[in-house]
């Protein structure tokens, strides 16, 4: 057996059992909610949080927002290697989908609101954590690919931002011991099942990978749409959260089968100088499209008397993110020779 199916299967063992430990803690007592080694846990850290050890544990949690995680796959998709940074992107949203999936399936609440850490405020149903599951997602794909080199950091990060949301008060125990298991599970698909789709979309044209990309965000979103409509009454920021990730999936995955034809995008680079000229690039792209055109948004949302209005101008925001971002910022970076 190769290597790494057996890493593959660890993963997959020890994911198993970070769920299932969460899942017999929670609901051993009633309500699921009741039991005592969240609720110890928890008191602990809040009776004895220090405001200097709070704030590095809000800036750690802080390292674990999506933003974050976009913004950094991004430069590494400019400087390191855009195969490898566009699978993590494939993997950190769809591991994003199922965490809401989830929430939405177990609708479990977080700490009580007074426990929460006063700079943070969370709305959405704690189980499991999203930070956990996202940042095991993104490291544990980083520690694939450059091994030996990111290994420390893979394991390192995910646990420290995983503790960092327990020390705030913003999720229980359980919660985070899910969100890693689920993620280790995602993990360890990519490792079993990765290479032969990639080969078999490979093998496939533009319009094929297109169509492919397109069927598995709208399964994705149906998916969204009926669990949150069913199980979390009308929670419109979970959907509305979730739905611009897909659309942003859909569009990241639309440019990249079509810009090796388009552009063909080079990861060499000759010059040191070259490097910071392509982060200035990115970012300026960036920020033109998602905080400028949301500014530009802001105005017509205010204008317009419709209830659907912001959801809708989101989503086509997000959607212009994907051609803006590996289209448009690639062909200006070719274009200046940088």
């Amino acid at each position: 057996m190769k290597k790494k199916n057996i890493i593959a299967i660890m993963m997959t063992a020890i994911g198993i059992a970070l769920i299932t430990t969460a899942l017999v803690i929670v609901y051993a007592s009633y309500p699921p909610r009741g039991n005592t080694i969240d609720a110890a846990i928890t008191d602990y850290f809040y009776d004895t949080r220090s405001d200097t050890l709070a704030l590095i544990m809000y800036i750690i949690t802080w390292l674990g927002e999506s933003l974050v995680y976009i913004g950094m796959l991004l430069f590494l998709y400019y400087l390191w290697d855009k195969k490898r940074t566009f699978r993590t992107m494939s993997l950190l949203i769809t591991s994003s989908v199922v965490n809401v999936s989830a929430k939405a399936i177990f609708r479990l609440e977080r700490p009580p609101d007074y426990q929460h850490y006063e700079h943070i405020e969370e709305l959405s149903s704690g189980l499991p954590s999203g930070h956990a599951q996202l940042s095991t997602t993104v490291w544990g794909m980083l520690g694939i690919f450059l091994k030996k080199v990111m290994i420390v950091f893979a394991i390192l990060l995910p646990l420290l931002i995983g503790f960092s949301r327990i020390y705030l008060g913003v999720h229980w125990f359980t919660d985070v011991i899910m969100g890693y298991g689920i993620a280790l599970i995602i993990l360890a698909l990519y490792i079993f099942l990765g290479e032969y789709i990639e080969n078999f979309l490979n093998e496939k044209s533009a319009i094929i990978k297109i169509l492919v990309a397109i069927a598995v965000c709208a399964i994705f979103a149906i998916l969204v749409i009926f669990l949150l409509l069913n199980r979390v009454e009308n929670d419109t920021e979970l959907i509305s959260g979730s739905l611009k990730l897909i659309v942003l999936l859909v569009t990241l995955s639309i440019s990249y089968s079509v810009e090796g034809s388009l552009i063909n995008f080079s990861n060499e680079i000759d010059k040191w100088w070259k490097y910071l000229v392509r982060i200035l690039i990115g970012g300026a792209i960036f920020g033109i499209f998602y905080f400028g055109v949301s500014m530009l948004f802001d105005l017509a949302i205010n204008a317009v008397a419709w209830v659907g209005i912001e959801l809708t101008l989101d989503l086509i925001r997000y959607a212009m993110l994907g051609p803006a971002l590996l289209l448009l910022a690639p062909w200006i970076m070719m274009k200046l020779k940088v």
